[in-house]
């Protein structure tokens, strides 16, 4: 075929084509680059027509590919994490289509990254499994999202979604997120504190958030709690935490209800540990502390008294079961104090009021890290009047008839409202980073799945 033959070909096939996706004028100079190559020698002219091919056939990657690779220049998100050398190697790639099939993969492991964090999870779980770690009572649970593949890549495929909205139901709600994020930058931090930094990122990606921007967070290593309402920290006080032995676990969960004037079911290794040797020695104990003995919880089972059990032999090491349930009656002594709220978990954990009000007055770790895994609240009765004026049906002058009778009451929410006990050992305040103690140990067991 002639020269000539092949020039008019491409000519009309451009001609047609660009109705669709070209203006008159480009056509026109299309036309007019097609007719320089005529005049010009056979050969020049095949090599100028193999390179106007060649670029009509790139195809340009899409808004969402752009984005994306925008998002990715400074890890805005902190979840390239292993997947640095694919970035960089998507970056030298000259084919789109390749860089298209590249950047789909990187997308869906990014947003995996984000979802699920960069923490060597199984390495970790093995840790957990150790002897030293169960006796402590130590558990840190995770909420990993099961992505679909198909369905997350067919959004981004669409282009009707931006990136970051995309990403938006994968990203943590806690405002800490982009604070710490943002620290990453911080030239002055040593290689330890960076890690450490990247770490509590990472944490606060395996929260269970249900998208929601109401929340309560317990920090254990700060041993406070805090009250985020539209993602706004509204109320902050101290609380006391599990003890190095008998940890408080990390966990999500949801409040549920809240208890005026509790009795309080003691476990039997309080009773076994404290209870039992207490009341040994001082026959009027139990009275003073308003404590009565069943056979089980049930208020209506008989009572029992403590002269008329052998004890001693339920304090021997072997001693695994006490068939006898004490109970602590509502009063100004009980251990629970006059709160308590519940949000369902396999530890038995709850938050409380507690007698020993003094211990807020210390940040000594021997004073804030006593109890048996349960939190005491600093101010339990500004809780509960919150909750009751924005969480229930009842009105907080109601809630506080009750809780003035000393009668026991139960209070369930009528909004649910997540709850976060968390171990984050860095936060931003007032713009600067804040460095808190390893308490339980958690910076040194958890480790990232990258270096960096």
């Amino acid at each position: 075929m002639k020269i000539t033959n092949i020039i008019s070909s491409i000519t009309l096939l451009i001609l047609i084509s660009g109705c669709a996706s070209k203006s008159v004028e480009e056509n026109k100079t299309l036309i007019n680059k097609n007719n320089n190559i005529l005049n010009t020698s056979p050969k020049v002219q095949n090599i100028k027509i193999k390179k106007q091919i060649e670029i009509k056939e790139v195809k340009k990657l899409s808004s969402n590919e752009e984005e994306f690779l925008n998002i990715l220049k400074n890890d805005k998100y902190a979840s390239l994490c292993a997947q640095k050398n694919a970035y960089l190697n998507i970056l030298n790639l000259e084919n789109s289509d390749d860089m298209s099939e590249k950047i789909e993969e990187l997308f869906y492991n990014y947003t995996k990254n984000l979802s699920n964090s960069c923490i060597n999870q199984s390495a970790f779980k093995k840790k957990l499994k150790q002897r030293k770690y169960i006796d402590a009572n130590q558990d840190y649970e995770v909420y990993n999202v099961d992505i679909d593949k198909e369905k997350l890549l067919n959004k981004f495929s669409l282009n009707k979604q931006s990136v970051d909205s995309i990403l938006e139901t994968y990203t943590p709600k806690h405002p800490q997120f982009f604070a710490l994020i943002k620290e990453l930058k911080n030239t002055s931090l040593s290689e330890k504190k960076l890690f450490k930094l990247r770490l509590n990122i990472e944490r606060l990606k395996l929260l269970k958030y249900a998208n929601n921007y109401n929340f309560i967070q317990l920090n254990i290593p700060t041993y406070n709690f805090a009250f985020y309402e539209s993602g706004k920290k509204t109320k902050s006080f101290g609380t006391v935490v599990g003890a190095v032995d008998a940890q408080t676990p990390i966990l999500s969960s949801k409040l549920s209800y809240f208890i005026v004037n509790p009795t309080w079911n003691i476990p039997d290794s309080i009773v076994k540990s404290s209870i039992i040797p207490k009341a040994l020695k001082d026959k009027n104990y139990l009275r003073k502390k308003n404590i009565v003995i069943r056979k089980n919880y049930k208020f209506d089972s008989k009572k029992i008294k403590f002269n008329d059990v052998k004890w001693k032999k339920y304090l021997k090491k072997n001693a695994k079961y006490i068939p006898y349930k004490f109970t602590q009656l509502p009063s100004n002594r009980n251990g629970m104090g006059r709160m308590k709220f519940i949000f369902p978990n396999d530890y038995t954990v709850y938050m409380h009021d507690t007698i020993g009000t003094w211990r807020f007055k210390s940040n000594r770790q021997k004073i804030r890290f006593v109890s048996h895994g349960c939190i005491r609240l600093e101010h339990p009765v500004s809780l509960m009047k919150y909750l009751s004026t924005n969480y229930t049906k009842y009105s907080y002058k109601k809630i506080r008839g009750i809780y003035d009778s000393q009668r026991t009451s139960t209070v369930r929410l009528n909004k649910k409202l997540a709850i976060h006990l968390t171990y984050q050992t860095i936060q931003v305040n007032n713009g600067k980073l804040s460095f808190y103690n390893d308490i339980y140990g958690y910076d040194k067991i958890q480790k990232l799945n990258f270096t960096f």
